[in-house]
C-alpha cells in the first residue's frame, strides 16, 4: 500500500456511525523517520492525522485506503 497525495481514504468506525470519507491533503515523517504520517482532510472538513502504518492494518473499524476497504 502506497500513501501518496490524495489517497482516499475511508474511516470506518462501527456500525452505528456512518462511514467517513477524505483523502490525504499533507505528509510527514515521525522523528525517528520509521512511519509516515498522514493528514486526511475529511468530507465534512475536519482532518486527522494517521501514522501510515496504521492504514489497513486489520479489518473491521479503522483508516483503510479505498481499494482496501472496498478491494
Amino acid at each position: 500500500m502506497e500513501l501518496t497525495l490524495g489517497t482516499k481514504i475511508i474511516g470506518n468506525f462501527g456500525g452505528y456511525e456512518p462511514l467517513w470519507e477524505g483523502e490525504v491533503v499533507e505528509m510527514t515523517f515521525n522523528a525517528n523517520l520509521a512511519n509516515k504520517e498522514v493528514k486526511v482532510r475529511w468530507d465534512n472538513g475536519s482532518t486527522t492525522w494517521v501514522v501510515g502504518n496504521e492504514v489497513d492494518a486489520n479489518k473491521g473499524i479503522g483508516y483503510f485506503t479505498e481499494d482496501g476497504f472496498y478491494g
